[in-house]
């Protein structure tokens, strides 16, 4: 299957779910406080055991090299991505709130959803294990750096304690990257039972996301300049800049199937968990939904010339 035919399979697939979670809403079957409350439970529950199931499909045959290669890749995807972001925000001259938001969006990419078919496209179902890096990574920083940057957005002023790194998110990362590293046999009954939970994430995640689209001007998601630019950045600014340093230096010494995966992943339209926290706490997702829906469409068009970057 060509990667076009791929981009919109997810993409029907996505905005089916989307348009459930918009049409629900408008009819008033979903309330403000039905989706906070849902969003809470894909933050504190779905999200998580989705973690463990990913783990647990993983292969335990990968050397060990190509791993601490491919730990290396996700820790400067994520770093370079945190970097970018108010470099970008400033570039957009958004302020307040948004000016974190572009971070956000940058940094928490749709990397499993959507670049899970691609890679076993490009290279096979063994090397989609690679990917399972960085989700963790994505879920690590999430339920670190994103809830602590949502909760003071939401106006909590309270002073950081440890304790507060203390929740479901990263107990579950903690366990997902035990399992990744030593795997782990559990009962079949155990696998099954977290599969079918977790299953239930993605599902849930877009009709959220549907439920914020509803809440805004459908017209502003086409016709606000700043968006395109920031699409321009994430979508195919981003992606050609790592092909050509890491193509012009070698690769430096990364595996070229790493490399690879490394660009395409930068290439990801934004992700629905920045949705998905700004309704859990209760701050405006207007940005984040109205971004996550134009890069998702313009991510047909532009994934094919990323591909090429490969």
């Amino acid at each position: 299957m060509s990667d076009s035919l791929i981009i919109l399979e997810k993409l029907v697939l996505l905005f089916c779910f989307i348009f459930v979670g918009f049409f629900c809403f408008r009819k008033g079957w979903l309330t403000k406080q039905g989706t906070s409350e849902i969003s809470n439970l894909i933050v504190n529950v779905f999200n998580p055991l989705l973690m463990i199931s990913t783990a647990l499909s993983g292969s335990g045959s990968i050397p060990k090299t190509l791993m601490a290669q491919n730990l290396i890749l996700m820790a400067l995807f994520y770093g370079l991505m945190i970097l970018l972001g108010p470099v970008v925000a400033k570039l957009l001259r958004v302020q307040g709130n948004d000016r974190k938001l572009v971070t956000i969006m940058l940094v928490f990419a749709n990397t499993a959803f959507m670049g899970i078919p691609l890679v076993e496209s490009l290279y096979g179902s063994e090397e989609t294990f690679y990917i399972t890096f960085y989700a963790l990574g994505f879920n690590l920083l999430f339920y670190t750096y994103a809830i602590q940057v949502f909760k003071r957005m939401s106006g909590d002023k309270s002073p950081f304690r440890f304790k507060d790194l203390v929740n479901p998110g990263i107990i579950c990362v903690l366990l997902a990257m035990i399992l990744v590293l030593f795997p782990i046999h559990l009962p079949e009954i155990t696998v099954k039972c977290i599969t079918y939970v977790s299953d239930t994430c993605i599902p849930l995640s877009m009709i959220i996301t549907g439920c914020a689209l509803a809440q805004i001007n459908l017209k502003r998601v086409f016709t606000d300049v700043r968006l395109y630019v920031f699409s321009l950045f994430q979508l195919l600014l981003i992606p050609a800049t790592a092909a050509l340093v890491l193509h012009r230096s070698g690769g430096m010494g990364f595996d070229s199937t790493l490399v690879g995966i490394f660009i395409l992943l930068y290439g990801m339209p934004n992700g629905s968990m920045p949705v998905i926290a700004c309704e859990s706490f209760d701050v405006d997702a207007d940005l984040c939904s109205r971004g996550y829906a134009l890069t998702t469409l313009l991510s047909l068009f532009t994934i094919p010339f990323v591909t090429m970057f490969v």
